[in-house]
């Protein structure tokens, strides 16, 4: 092939298998080139056409633009391998090498690295913070029991010191009812004994 380069840029349409297409996005990260279609003419540059094999692998269609006169001379090329413009381009692309890595590229895969460790620290810090909002709801929870549990108990005392109380009221109740009862009881025998001596002094002064 000539190395010369034409400035007439003709546009080329043609198939790609999946892997072919993330290995022309990879290559054209890496080495900081500016389309696929610079990926594309790169590795027609590099590629030896005599020795294409034709394949029959699934592809999807891609678009780009190359030199008029390599596209006259790939088509040449197909037509005596008998072969598609596509199948070439695909043999070009399975052999193009790792491209060495530039500014832009390198730029461009750090930036990738920082973007996937901050994802990274995102998750690992919205992890740590579902994890703290759930110790504090558990701490919530038991503190809201222990209120409640401590709130029975006082309850429950303020029920025992009634009914103390009001053990403790009827028993004087009962004690004040006996003691009235023993006072009456003893009016009455002191009633009945200057009585009983009323009678005798009467009787005597009788006699």
């Amino acid at each position: 092939m000539p190395s010369k380069k034409s400035t007439v840029r003709a546009p080329l349409t043609f198939d790609l298998s999946e892997s072919l297409l993330k290995k022309v996005d990879d290559y054209r990260r890496k080495s900081g080139l500016g389309s696929n279609s610079e990926v594309i003419r790169s590795a027609i540059q590099a590629y030896d056409f005599s020795s294409f094999r034709s394949d029959d692998k699934a592809h999807r269609q891609i678009s780009v633009r190359i030199d008029a006169e390599r596209k006259k001379e790939l088509l040449k090329i197909a037509r005596q391998k008998k072969a598609s413009v596509g199948e070439l381009l695909r043999a070009a692309l399975e052999e193009l090498s790792e491209p060495p890595a530039t500014a832009s590229g390198a730029r461009t895969a750090k930036k990738g690295k920082m973007v996937k460790k901050q994802a990274r620290k995102k998750t690992a810090k919205k992890a740590a913070s579902k994890k703290k909002t759930a110790r504090k709801k558990v701490v919530a929870r038991a503190a809201k029991k222990a209120v409640k549990k401590t709130a029975r108990k006082k309850t429950a005392r303020k029920k025992v010191v009634r009914k103390t109380t009001a053990k403790k009221g009827a028993r004087k109740a009962v004690k004040k009812t006996a003691a009235k009862k023993t006072a009456r009881k003893a009016v009455k025998k002191t009633a009945a004994k200057k009585a009983k001596a009323k009678k005798k002094a009467a009787r005597k002064k009788r006699r």
